[in-house]
């Protein structure tokens, strides 16, 4: 396996980490229940592959909010986006 190659392995494993927590982070805001969260949490996580970056994430994430009548800025959702990303690779840096 080429450096190249594990690049993009860590950077995919962060992203889907960082729309798995991202999904369970807004699905409980917007009250989705328990036995519905899993199906939504992939929902985000399948929206990350219409474009790249995490604009499509905050998009759909957005629009979610916007259709349950809660208003949260793209700028808002960016942010959690970065700060959740932040953690993650923190996460991965010390576990091995």
């Amino acid at each position: 396996m080429t450096v190249e190659e594990i690049d993009l392995e860590t950077r995919d494993q962060v992203n889907a980490r960082r729309n798995f927590i991202a999904g369970l982070w807004a699905g409980q805001r917007l009250g989705i229940p328990s036995a519905e969260l899993s199906t939504y949490v992939q929902s985000v996580m399948d929206a990350d592959y219409r474009e790249p970056g995490c604009s499509d994430v905050v998009q759909k994430l957005k629009s979610d909010f916007e259709n349950s009548g809660k208003n949260i800025s793209k700028t808002e959702l960016a942010s959690r986006l970065k700060i959740i990303e932040r953690n993650v690779r923190a996460e991965l840096l010390t576990t091995d």
